[in-house]
Order: structure tokens, then sequence, then C-alpha cells
């Protein structure tokens, strides 16, 4: 019963945070290359922890939609797939907003 209700927590964890935590990977890993490139701070310190650990969250889900992995959320895996696309265009408009102020 504990290693059900463990399971349970982790996938209720993973279905709330998941599709934040791609929309924000998504924006770091567009965004902390395009200030560097800009010369603008890019978090300070920080900076390339974050563009390193965005990179992997991505890479794990384009990985998860090339293997046609069923996604967490209980959506069909066409929908996760525009909506993973769908968050690269997001980051774009982000980093263009950003970039501009």
């Amino acid at each position: 019963m504990v290693v059900r209700l463990v399971t349970l927590l982790v996938d209720l964890a993973l279905l709330w945070i998941l599709p934040f935590a791609y929309l924000a990977a998504a924006y770091l890993a567009l965004d902390i290359p395009a200030r560097w490139l800009a010369r603008r701070d890019a978090y300070g310190r920080w900076g390339l922890l974050l563009f390193a650990a965005a990179v992997a969250i991505e890479m794990v889900g384009i990985a998860r939609a090339k293997r046609d992995a069923p996604p967490i959320a209980p959506v069909r895996p066409k929908f996760a797939k525009v909506m993973l696309g769908l968050s690269w265009v997001a980051a774009v408009l982000f980093t263009i907003g950003d970039l501009s102020s």
C-alpha cells in the first residue's frame, strides 16, 4: 500500500510539474544562449547550470516524443507532441520579447 501511495504521489507531481518544466526549459534553452550572444546578463553564475538543466529536460521530452512514449497526462500522444512544439513557439516569442526590452 505504501508503494502504491508513493507511486501515485510521484505520478501526480509529474502530471502537474512536467508541462511547466517543459515550457520553462524551452524558454531557458533559447533565452540563455541568446543573452550570451547579446552580451547581456544570463542569470549570473547559475546561467550555465540552468542552461544544462534546460537542455537535459528538453532532450527527455524530445526523446519521449520520438519513441512515441505515452504521455504522463491523460491525453493523446499527438496532443502531447503538439503541446511540446507549441512550448518551443512560445519560448521563441518570449525570448524575442526579452531581448527587445
